[in-house]
């Protein structure tokens, strides 16, 4: 399954659903218990990355959860996920680390058929994500729920979210206990491992 990780000041969500015609019986609904390792430098993964960290910094990100998607009576497919995630960078000059857990809940609220092969999810993620220097002293912490607007490409196969490719992402609200939305997170980069 491809998962979406949504950036709002808090780790990234996941989150798909897609549009099918109705049938006359719904489909039995997918079910993934998942796990993924993500490993590699910042600066090659994702050029222009904060520019002005002077040293490469290596992401590491483990996770997992259980996937589900599910058609509803209309038609539309809604996807939820729980998850496991701890993640970090690493200033691979010193080995100094700034890292996080998450655990929570992400999940499509409403879904929309663009009629151009793509569809438009209303998406919420809840649960804490908090944040650690490299002596393990908490040092940031998100809790509550964020919003945001996702489209998708169904790829013309609107049944199958495995080939699903992320279009956009626009953020929506926040509501609960949040400390890093107004935050740099490239000075915090350089703060916590320069």
């Amino acid at each position: 399954m491809n998962r979406i990780h949504i950036a709002a000041g808090i780790a990234a969500a996941s989150a798909l659903a897609l549009l099918a015609p109705a049938p006359a019986f719904a489909a039995p609904p997918i079910i993934d218990h998942w796990s993924e390792h993500i490993e590699h430098i910042e600066q090659v993964e994702h050029p222009g990355w904060c520019p002005d960290v002077p040293f490469d910094v290596l992401y590491t990100e483990d996770a997992h959860g259980t996937f589900r998607f599910v058609q509803h009576g209309d038609g539309n497919y809604y996807g939820a996920s729980s998850i496991m995630s701890n993640f970090s960078w690493t200033n691979v000059e010193t080995g100094k680390t700034y890292s996080a857990t998450r655990h929570g809940a992400d999940k499509d609220l409403l879904v929309t058929d663009n009629g151009d092969g793509t569809v438009t999810l209303e998406v919420q993620s809840t649960g804490p994500t908090t944040y650690y220097d490299d002596d393990g002293n908490r040092v940031l912490m998100d809790a509550g729920r964020a919003t945001g607007t996702v489209v998708i490409d169904t790829n013309g196969t609107p049944s199958d979210p495995s080939d699903d490719e992320f279009v956009s992402f626009l953020p929506g609200e926040l509501t609960g206990h949040f400390e890093t939305p107004d935050r740099d997170f490239c000075a915090d980069i350089m703060e916590f491992l320069g």
